[in-house]
């Protein structure tokens, strides 16, 4: 399964989008952010995630949490 985020330049059209959407059985819509911050804390929240993903892969080098803790 795979996730986008969107962002609304015009946020009049939310209903279409939202009914569109809605057409598509291939598609769920999980949630709805409204709030700004809630917008930037997901957004940094999902770049996280992919650089804890591509650590995985092994395209990454991150540093350990105990380390960092220690370190700081």
């Amino acid at each position: 399964m795979e996730q986008i985020v969107l962002q609304l330049k015009n946020t009049r059209k939310r209903r279409l989008l939202m009914e569109l959407l809605g057409e598509l059985d291939f598609v769920k819509v999980t949630s709805v952010i409204r709030d700004g911050r809630k917008v930037s804390f997901a957004n940094e929240l999902i770049e996280a995630l992919m650089e804890a993903k591509a650590d995985e892969r092994g395209e990454k080098k991150m540093q350990r949490a105990r380390d960092f803790l220690k370190n700081g």
